[in-house]
């Protein structure tokens, strides 16, 4: 069994450059199968990208330090942990000082409960996808994020009915 270097627990953001690499066909290959099943033997990616083992597993290695391949994780199905309820949340926020918005984003990055956040334009600050065991726990959230950050004015919720896509696969299929 072929045993790859430990990978951060984080994103490689921080890594040399953060513009985008020079991808040949077979590193789209090997990326592609890797954001399907992460857990593929060397030898079976190496044969669909026409590599050896040893030239896949150096490609791994370059992607892994250029910081395309961030991190190799688990996905847990959020219902089998008692997590049946995912929610879209607009936040907005009362100005925009240092002070208040790094603890707020501190907050956010240590909430279990936001599977993703972003700053974004338009009529919210900020939008998350938050993922809670009921509504009223999503309330205990939303209470205790609202009593911890004044500088938060509004939230708005909607809650998720259906599932119909739910992915972190990135488009890097071969253009040729």
């Amino acid at each position: 069994m072929t045993k790859f270097p430990t990978v951060p627990d984080r994103p490689n953001r921080d890594r040399a450059g953060s513009g985008p690499v020079t991808l040949d066909r077979a590193d789209r290959i090997l990326l592609g199968r890797m954001q399907a099943n992460a857990r593929v033997t060397i030898e079976a990616l190496a044969a669909e990208a026409g590599l050896s083992p040893s030239s896949a597993q150096r490609r791994l290695a370059r992607l892994r330090a250029e910081g395309v391949i961030a991190r190799e994780a688990a996905e847990l199905d959020p219902r089998r942990l008692g997590l049946g309820v995912t929610l879209v949340v607009d936040l907005e926020v009362d100005g925009d000082r240092p002070e208040l918005i790094a603890p707020l984003h501190a907050s956010l990055m240590r909430a279990d409960e936001v599977q993703s956040a972003w700053q974004v334009t338009g009529s919210a600050d900020y939008v998350l996808v938050v993922v809670c065991a009921s509504v009223e726990a999503f309330d205990g959230f939303i209470t205790g994020l609202m009593e911890r950050h004044p500088n938060l004015r509004k939230y708005t919720t909607r809650v998720a009915l259906k599932t119909l896509k739910h992915s972190l696969r990135l488009p890097v299929a071969d253009a040729d």
